[in-house]
């Protein structure tokens, strides 16, 4: 009997988990809405850290939309940077320099 509870609540707790992998994008692309930005530049990377020596995990064109669930900033010196979510990045934190950006 104990072993049949166990086996009910691991099958509960997994379709629980596939559910909600279901309803993530949409939740995702919800929250991302908040903090929406418009690339201004015609080519402009998005790096794995907020600092101009990081490496750049991917790269963006001017009118692409990119975005993060929190307005977050970062700063390096006299560069600005802004929270992006990619899955470029090993943490899915990517940042990108403010002046290539316009807010949304």
């Amino acid at each position: 009997m104990l072993t049949r509870r166990l086996v009910t609540s691991v099958l509960i707790t997994a379709f629980a988990f596939g559910g909600s992998l279901v309803v993530s994008p949409v939740a995702a692309a919800s929250a991302s809405a908040g903090c929406q930005y418009k690339v201004v530049w015609p080519t402009a990377g998005v790096y794995e850290d907020p600092n101009p020596s990081s490496a750049v995990v991917k790269t963006k064109y001017a009118g692409d939309i990119v975005g993060a669930a929190t307005c977050e900033g970062a700063s390096y010196n006299e560069y600005g940077y802004v929270l992006v979510t990619t899955d470029a990045a090993a943490d899915g934190r990517g940042w990108m320099r403010e002046g290539a950006v316009v807010a949304l």
